[in-house]
C-alpha cells in the first residue's frame, strides 16, 4: 500500500499536479494507509494471505481514490493514474479469482518463503529512492527527475530478478513479470535514455524509493 501513497504523495506534493481544493493536504494520504488492515510483511504466501491483501488493497485505494477526485483536477489525477497504473493492475490480476496469474502466483509458496526478506528489501530500496527524489523535485529539473525515477525502477526490476534465482524457473520468471508489470507505472520511461543510470545510486544503496509492489507490502507506516 505505502507504495502507492508514495507515487500520489509524489504527485500532489512535487510532482507538477497542483491540488484543487485549499483544504487538501497531501498528508491525508496517510489516513488512508492508517485505516488499511495491516498484513504479514513480504510477499503472501497462501489464498488466506493473498485475499487479506486484497482486501488491505481495496480499502486503502478506496480512500486514496476519494482523495484523487476530491482533491486533484484533473490533469492531476491522469498524472496519478499513470503512475499507479503498473501496481493497480498486477492487483488487479492477483486479485481476480482464477486469474492466470493469481492462479500461477498460488502455485510457488516455497519460492515466496524463500524470496519475501529479498523483496521486501528491493521494495524499501526503491520507497527510499522515491523519497530522495521526491524531496529533491524542486531541486532538479524534470528530465533529470524522470530519467532517476526510471532508473530507480530499472534497479527495482533487476533487485527482484536476482532474488528469483534462488527459485524454480517458473516462479523466478513469474517473480520477473510481477516486477515489470509494477513497474510499468510511467510509460515515459520506454522513451527515458538511461546510459548514464550507472550514475545514479541504486540497489543496495539508500538513494532509491519510488513504486510498487508494495501492493504486496503491508502498509507498516
Amino acid at each position: 500500500m505505502f507504495f502507492i501513497l508514495a507515487a500520489i504523495v509524489l504527485i500532489a506534493s512535487g510532482g507538477g499536479a497542483q491540488m484543487s481544493e485549499d483544504s487538501c493536504d497531501a498528508n491525508e494520504l496517510r489516513l488512508c494507509v492508517d485505516m488499511t488492515p495491516k498484513t504479514p510483511v513480504g510477499l503472501p504466501r497462501t489464498r488466506k494471505e493473498l485475499d487479506a491483501h486484497c482486501a488491505a488493497y481495496h480499502t486503502g485505494m478506496a480512500c486514496m481514490d476519494a482523495w484523487i477526485k476530491r482533491c486533484l483536477p484533473t490533469d492531476g489525477q491522469k498524472l496519478v493514474q499513470q503512475q499507479i497504473g503498473g501496481a493497480r493492475a498486477l492487483m488487479k490480476f492477483l486479485c481476480t479469482n482464477d486469474s492466470s496469474l493469481r492462479r500461477d502466483f498460488l502455485k510457488e509458496p516455497t519460492c515466496w518463503s524463500m524470496v519475501s526478506p529479498d523483496w521486501s528489501r528491493c521494495v524499501d530500496e526503491l520507497q527510499l529512492a522515491v523519497r530522495d527524489i521526491s524531496e529533491r523535485a524542486q531541486l532538479i529539473n524534470y528530465f533529470n527527475k524522470s530519467y532517476e525515477l526510471c532508473c530507480a525502477r530499472d534497479a527495482f526490476v533487476s533487485c527482484v530478478a536476482h532474488a528469483g534465482r534462488s527459485c524454480s524457473a517458473s516462479a523466478g520468471n513469474l517473480l520477473r513479470r510481477m516486477a515489470w508489470v509494477l513497474a510499468q507505472d510511467v510509460a515515459a520511461c520506454s522513451q527515458q535514455p538511461r546510459a548514464h543510470c550507472d550514475a545514479v545510486t541504486l540497489i543496495n544503496t539508500p538513494l532509491l524509493t519510488f513504486l510498487s509492489g508494495i501492493l504486496l507490502y503491508p502498509p507498516n507506516l
